[in-house]
């Protein structure tokens, strides 16, 4: 049976209770809605991946309530400053990086990077100021869909029968209203000499610019780097 509340203080405890214990919420954020888990239980990330039916690679984003946290989970580059983090977050920004924290690896599937997403104000952010721990979170829709808005309805649809708990945000989340292409997180790569955008989204991209002037906006080039890296990494695996 599907159990869905309706958002209030005592189903953002429920949520927390139910991610401590290693289940799943779909929740609302500030762009769409997510699938979240405990970040560091391996029973549940396998269990978002199940529900999800996913197969091919997209590794979960690790949400966190505090900007400072950043820097005790990711490799932060000299060329980052220590100020950065709080001048482009809270918001609906994912940033990747070099991973520095000890998590199951289907949390990144098997890669050394980690996406890391501090939306600000919203019930997922609530979740995981109740729960005390970052969260594990995706969109709340089967796999294989592409970037499309994942409203309550359609989260239901797909795998609300797989979770635990469905919190109803009794009306649309903000992406719902963005004038974006893609209602989802903005998504830039700070695994390379240079910030690069993976996506464009509800965050705008000119405020990243304003921070990092150098940020490289082709998203093709950006795919071609990573395309070359990731076969690096193959290559050495083969050969090990």
């Amino acid at each position: 049976m599907v159990n869905i509340v309706k958002l209030s203080a005592g189903a953002i405890d429920e949520a927390a209770e139910v991610i401590r214990a290693g289940g799943l919420v779909i929740t609302p954020t500030r762009t769409q809605y997510n699938l979240i888990c405990d970040a560091f239980n391996a029973d549940a990330i396998q269990r978002v991946f199940d529900v999800k039916k996913r197969t091919k690679f997209g590794p979960l984003t690790f949400s966190i309530a505090n900007p400072a946290e950043a820097a005790r989970h990711v490799v932060v580059p000299d060329w980052v400053t220590p100020d950065a983090f709080e001048r482009l977050w809270p918001g609906e920004l994912t940033l990747i990086f070099d991973k520095a924290c000890e998590l199951p690896p289907a949390f990144t599937m098997g890669y050394d990077t980690l996406g890391v997403a501090c939306q600000g104000a919203s019930p997922l952010e609530d979740i995981i100021r109740a729960a005390g721990r970052p969260v594990g979170a995706t969109s709340a829709n089967i796999s294989g869909q592409g970037d499309i808005f994942v409203d309550l309805d359609k989260a239901v649809a797909d795998i609300g029968d797989g979770v635990d708990l469905i919190i109803d945000l009794g009306g649309e989340t903000p992406g719902a209203t963005s004038d974006s292409a893609v209602k989802a997180n903005t998504i830039v790569d700070f695994t390379f000499e240079r910030p690069y955008l993976v996506r464009a989204g509800v965050y705008p991209v000119s405020r990243i610019q304003e921070v990092f002037p150098n940020l490289d906006t082709d998203t093709e080039a950006y795919k071609q780097r990573l395309m070359q890296r990731v076969n690096e990494v193959r290559s050495r695996a083969a050969s090990a």
